[in-house]
Parts: C-alpha cells; structure tokens; sequence
C-alpha cells in the first residue's frame, strides 16, 4: 500500500512539473550574452508597433533602454532630436513617455520597385518600473514624434499582448 502511494503521489508530482514547465513563459531575444568586460548579461527583444514602425526592450546589467526602428516611404529630411516622446497609452489609461536619448539622422534606401524610404534607429529612455507597467497593461495607443512630424498607431489586442510578453521578457 506504501508503495502505490508513493508510486501515486511521484506521479503526481511528475505531471504537475510537466504542466508548470509547459506553461513557462518562452522568451525570444534578437540577442542574449554576457560582455566579456564588464561580465553583465545584455539581452534585447524586438516587436511591431505597426508595419513600418518596430521597437525593442533591451538591457544591460539592471540597466534599460528602449529602441525604435520606423521607417516611411519617401525622402524626408526630419531629424528625431533628443528628447522627443513616445507616448504609450496603456490599457488601464496609463500614460508612458519615453524620450529620444540621443539626435537621430535619417537613413535612406532605395527600394526598386517602391522608390526611397527614410528610416531612423533611435534610442529611447525607459526604466523597470515602466516595463513592468506596460507587461501588466498592454498598450492600445502609440505617438511617436520625430522631429515636427507626429506620427500615430492605434495597437490591436494581439499586439498589445505581444508588447506585453516582450515587457515581462526583459524583466527576467
């Protein structure tokens, strides 16, 4: 009788790690090392905002930063200057800036058959207490302004939650 109880009771516990493990979260990194300087652990994840407008959470150590890549079709000479927001309406109402840390020119490519395209890489400040907000609140609104330009993104539900696992991702 001590043996099938213990056999019952091992099994048990099998199938509630099993079930635990499965339903851990799977974390995706663009990249995840350890600077062979400093020995802190850096790692960045990557989501759309929309077609043409991508961001990233990234981290050094217990340090964050937030990246943005956008790109639009067509020669526009607007510089992203340090400072200018991202705005991010949350779920619950939240609001969250995050600001340009750095000037930011704009790149161009010519794409064949669709002509020019302006783009730009910037980096945004953000700290753990925002990401921890966003990974418990999706986004559902975007502003972005780069230079005089404002340009604006409603965000699904699907992608919002998207945001969110990345958010919950780089807290890790």
């Amino acid at each position: 009788m001590k043996k099938i109880t213990k056999i019952l009771s091992l099994g048990i516990l099998f199938l509630l790690v099993c079930t635990l493990h499965s339903s851990a979260q799977k974390c995706k990194f663009e990249y995840n090392k350890t600077d062979p300087i400093t020995g802190e652990n850096t790692k960045g994840n990557k989501f759309k905002v929309n077609g043409s407008w991508d961001m990233g959470f990234n981290r050094i150590g217990n340090t964050y930063y937030a990246s943005m890549e956008y790109d639009i079709r067509g020669e526009l000479k607007d510089i992203l200057q340090t400072n200018d927001p991202i705005i991010i309406k949350l779920s619950n109402g939240e609001i969250i800036t995050l600001t340009a840390q750095e000037e930011c020119v704009p790149a161009y490519k010519n794409v064949w058959a669709a002509g020019w395209y302006t783009y730009w890489n910037g980096k945004y400040s953000i700290n753990a207490s925002s990401i921890k907000s966003i990974a418990e609140n999706p986004p559902v609104f975007a502003r972005m302004n780069i230079g005089n330009k404002v340009y604006e993104q409603q965000i699904p539900t699907k992608d919002g939650k998207a945001i969110s696992e990345a958010a919950k991702c780089i807290l890790q």
